[in-house]
């Protein structure tokens, strides 16, 4: 019986003693039986003297292999376990590998150390040690490599278990400490990958300064920017005139003004994004809210992306952590929040199921990881979100699965594809012309859907750009405020299919604008048209609310999202309230269409699988969306006063928001939110019980009055709306069936 070579690396060595005459030289192999998962993929070392000379011959021969190259018999596996030294460990056993590169002097080997979840390998395993130079894999490499060696990629250096590292990332997911770089966890837990994130950086951040080569020109520009953009921050917490006055009397400023006939001058003043700066500046006060914002923004940015996690959090705990003695963040939740620094991985997600394909772990513990890290990938996404969108139960086997897919996809076509298809004229003149407008509905909208991706862009038969302009032209690409042209690109007829079958699964409901925004980042991700629908139905199962006629689905949530700012963000409710602005009516499209039309496409598939996972609420979008609220309150309540003004300052920022920032505002201000619920409970219950002695009488009538005037104004915060978004069970409120006098 033979099994499959994955990996295999000569001269490995295990030094028995300080005396290297009791070194003992072996191979390193990775093998794995047909059918089997990555994860049941074995682990073996075996000493060379312990081989024939057939069986050493074969291994040598297969020095250097990865990638499923070679076929090997069991048996010589097998003979691991009862050999001197000898071990064999299931990658699923392996809880970390510590990396110990060898001395560019030669003073030592290389070497690396197993170390195994279960405490009774650990004497079993040996360290292991690589002869590098003996290696006839390695020393091929090592030559490659130096005929084509930069003294400037940064690599690091190569030695042979990076051969290994490199086989075993590619089976299962394998993560670097940044506690220690030379320690890799295997299919590490969460709460390992934040056990062993350092909660100071600044030994991070030392380093990553030092390995900086930035010229010291871009270095001094970069700081004058800097102590420009903080004074500016600083300005605009003053009234608008003394800004104005500041802004004017700037050198730069000045230079521009006194030079404006030049005509150097006057070629910078022509470039889009002076202009751009100079249009917006005409609406004062708007400007300066937009260019507080852009400071604190990049702000944020520089901090992030040079490891000041210490200042971020300040930040952060300064703006949510606290409020008043009873509600503070700690820091661990603080921790949890931002350490979205793990994504799920393909090895990681693989990890999660055995050999029939069921989920190893809880479902609970698979949303972590998506909450907290996202999916890596679109391919990925292509698997996850079928588990997301409830396509596939999260308890079935992978041959399950395979029959479902295979029966929803024939369901597709036969009841509901079919029954447009092919269908007749109606006999009910009001039906027909109701069909014909909602054909028309839809394809309107699937001209116009997300042209600027690949995928949609052009209108040809193959989806592929076309030999010429003019046959682009031709095929109507370029033509998408045109309800003339045809639609010719096949993803844009699956858009198309789709939401015609859905209209006939849900004839009441209809098609409304919005929904192929809904659709789009679904079919893109699958690709594959019938299980696109029914992913597109389960998630318009919670959707539905937001386009019912009555509009009391999206009210519902506005009410909520509002009493929700009034608790968390009292002074910014009352700002914008003195606006006239306290329906925020602003945050209706980014709500209704989960801010697709806010962020570029792959962040909004980043944050869809994050309200998806439905971790902490079925309503998570409201908590975005005051996150923000809150990261917008500073700028909009010290400058901006008007209805107009608040709506254009919101509706201009699109495509200037940090995703991933309001995801960790988010999270925060739930927790925040949970905490001042339960504490309002506590106090409403204490207030209840102190009203009443042991036999349910009053105690005292006036202090009862002061008790119940309290116990009023608390419960007046806690309404329904908020009490529901604690809830991880998704809402769902569908439309009233359809009549000829139903109004769209």
């Amino acid at each position: 019986m033979s099994t499959e070579l994955l990996f295999c690396k000569s001269k490995v060595y295990v030094h028995c003693s300080k005396k290297a005459e009791d070194n003992i030289a072996g191979f390193l192999l990775i093998t794995r039986d047909a059918q089997q998962p990555s994860l049941e993929a074995t682990l073996s070392w075996i000493p060379e003297r312990e081989l024939s000379k057939l069986q050493l011959n074969e291994l040598n021969r297969a020095d250097g292999a990865t990638a499923k190259s070679a076929k090997i018999k069991k048996e010589l596996i097998l003979q691991a376990q009862y050999a001197a030294w000898a071990f064999c460990i299931k990658l699923s056993s392996i809880y970390s590998i510590q990396f110990r590169a060898p001395s560019p002097s030669g003073w030592w080997y290389g070497s690396i150390a197993i170390n195994s979840k279960n405490s009774h390998d650990q004497g079993s395993i040996p360290i292991l040690f690589f002869h590098d130079k003996e290696c006839a894999s390695t020393l091929a490499k090592q030559k490659a490599l130096n005929k084509s060696f930069d003294p400037f990629s940064g690599t690091d250096i190569y030695w042979g278990a990076s051969d290994f590292r490199d086989a075993i990332t590619q089976l299962v997911d394998v993560k670097q400490t940044l506690v220690d770089p030379t320690i890799w966890l295997v299919n590490a837990s969460l709460d390992d990958l934040r056990n062993f994130s350092p909660q100071d950086k600044k030994v991070e951040a030392e380093a990553s300064a030092k390995a900086s080569t930035s010229p010291k020109f871009w270095d001094m520009l970069d700081q004058a920017r800097w102590n420009v953009m903080s004074k500016f921050a600083d300005f605009t917490s003053k009234s608008t005139n003394k800004v104005v006055n500041i802004w004017s009397q700037h050198p730069l400023i000045q230079f521009v003004d006194k030079h404006n006939n030049n005509p150097y001058v006057k070629k910078i003043m022509t470039n889009p994004k002076v202009q751009e700066i100079q249009d917006d500046f005409d609406s004062a006060k708007i400007y300066l809210a937009k260019w507080a914002l852009g400071v604190k923004e990049q702000a944020e940015k520089y901090q992030t992306a040079n490891g000041l996690d210490d200042t971020y959090r300040r930040l952060l705990f300064n703006e949510l952590g606290s409020d008043g003695e009873d509600i503070k963040l700690t820091d661990e939740e603080l921790n949890v929040a931002m350490q979205r620094s793990h994504p799920l991985t393909r090895q990681k997600w693989d990890s999660f199921f055995d050999s029939e394909g069921r989920l190893l772990m809880t479902v609970q513990e698979v949303k972590d990881y998506i909450f907290h890290g996202g999916v890596a990938d679109m391919e990925l996404r292509k698997d996850v979100w079928l588990f997301l969108l409830e396509v596939f139960p999260w308890d079935s086997s992978l041959e399950e699965r395979q029959e479902l897919a295979q029966t929803l996809r024939e369901s597709y076509r036969a009841n509901y594809k079919s029954k447009w298809e092919y269908r007749q004229p109606h006999p009910d003149e009001d039906e027909e012309s109701y069909w014909h407008d909602q054909v028309l509905r839809v394809e309107k909208d699937v001209k116009r859907n997300d042209r600027d991706l690949s995928l949609y862009k052009h209108n040809t038969e193959t989806g592929e750009a076309p030999a010429s302009p003019q046959q682009d032209l031709d095929q109507g690409a370029d033509q998408t405020d045109s309800d003339v042209w045809t639609v010719r690109n096949p993803h844009l007829q699956s858009l198309r299919s789709i939401l015609l079958s859905y209209n006939i699964y849900n004839n009441d409901l209809g098609y409304v604008q919005g929904m192929c925004d809904l659709l789009s980042p679904i079919y893109y991700i699958l690709q594959d048209e019938e299980l696109s629908f029914w992913a597109f139905v389960n998630f318009m199962r919670r959707m539905e609310r937001n386009f019912l006629r009555d509009q009391s689905g999206i009210r519902d949530q506005m009410m909520a999202l509002t009493d929700l700012c009034q608790l968390m963000l009292p002074k910014m409710s009352a700002h914008l309230a003195k606006c006239d602005s306290s329906n925020l009516f602003f945050c209706f499209r980014m709500l209704i269409v989960w801010f697709k039309r806010e962020f570029e496409f792959e962040d909004v598939c980043s944050i869809w699988e994050v309200f998806l996972t439905d971790f902490y609420s079925s309503q998570f979008q409201i908590f975005f969306m005051l996150a923000v609220l809150q990261k917008n309150s500073t700028p909009v309540m010290n400058n901006l006063d008007q209805f107009d003004q608040v709506l254009k300052f919101f509706n201009e920022l699109k495509g200037t928001m940090d995703w991933s920032d309001l995801m960790i505002r988010s999270e925060l201000l739930f927790v925040k939110f949970k905490k001042i619920m339960d504490t309002l409970e506590r106090r409403a219950e204490l207030a209840e019980y102190t009203l009443l002695t042991s036999d349910g009488n009053v105690v005292n009538e006036s202090s009862a009055v002061c008790d119940q005037n309290a116990l009023a104004t608390q419960t007046s915060l806690v309404t329904e709306n908020l009490k529901q978004l604690l809830s991880k069970k998704i809402v769902i409120k569908r439309e009233p069936a359809r009549n000829k006098h139903s109004i769209r």
